[in-house]
């Protein structure tokens, strides 16, 4: 059971009035693809959110046909915190997609996942928001936004978080309308095939370092998180390194942990 004192689940606040921003149609008509359209509007909401002194980080989960992916991120470590959280097949941002509730959780160290808080704050992460895009049909996705300290977002900011997340949703149905016609939804099957690149990595720290896969996975995040780079690109450098090819991505996994809401 979820304590409550730790975690906040609530229902989306209907905002009829609010239209697509301006901004966000500029945005939308001058990026070349969805996932372009999508990290700027990441590395906005960051900009938009971070103040002096408290840095915040965002990225974009999408779940669609068995699959999870961060499909645009701010910076590398936005990138890392959403990896770990499907490492653990359950957090935030996959709690709001699956469940369409706006997640806030003050204190990642005593929120409901204890694992992935413990590895959160391992990365230096402490607080975060996570609101779910309204899509039509099966697909689901949610924006993460991740603060290096406790309790970094107030009321205020999760109404603005709340509002740019419903206004980017019109935008967002708009582009993968847009992409369907266009051919170009393979863009967001290539972000999500970089899971095959991450498991064969952690595989291979397994059988190197003699450890646990949740071990393993933090090895990766923390390295990539040091070098600045995608988790995914040192996934494949690792694998490369040794078999002198990149993995290969087979998609049968509709039983994976995170395609599975769990009871409360």
């Amino acid at each position: 059971m979820i304590d409550p004192s730790s975690v906040a689940h609530r229902a989306i606040p209907s905002f009829p009035s609010v239209p697509t921003s301006a901004a966000l149609h500029q945005v939308l008509a001058a990026s070349a693809d969805l996932r372009e359209f999508l990290e700027e509007f990441a590395q906005v909401m960051a900009a938009h959110l971070s103040s002096e002194g408290t840095s915040v980080w965002c990225a974009v989960t999408v779940l669609r046909d068995g699959r999870v992916g961060t499909v645009a991120s701010s910076n590398a470590r936005a990138e890392v915190l959403d990896e770990i959280q499907y490492d653990y097949g359950d957090g935030p941002c996959l709690t709001a997609a699956r469940q369409q509730l706006l997640v806030h959780v003050p204190d990642l160290a005593a929120g409901p996942w204890p694992d992935y808080g413990q590895a959160a704050a391992a990365q230096g992460v402490r607080s975060a928001v996570a609101a779910p895009f309204d899509l039509p049909g099966p697909d689901k996705a949610a924006l993460n936004v991740y603060a290096g300290t406790v309790d970094a977002f107030n009321e205020e900011a999760i109404a603005a978080i709340t509002q740019e997340v419903v206004a980017a949703s019109t935008a967002l149905r708009l582009a993968l309308r847009l992409a369907r016609h266009q051919d170009t939804e393979t863009d967001l099957v290539a972000a999500m095939s970089s899971r095959t690149a991450i498991d064969v990595a952690v595989g291979v720290l397994i059988a190197q370092q003699h450890c646990t896969q949740a071990e393993a996975f933090e090895l990766l995040a923390a390295a990539a998180a040091r070098r600045g780079v995608k988790v995914r690109d040192l996934a494949v450098e690792l694998v490369k390194s040794i078999t002198g090819e990149a993995p290969t991505t087979h998609f049968n996994t509709p039983n994976a942990p995170w395609a599975q809401q769990r009871p409360d």
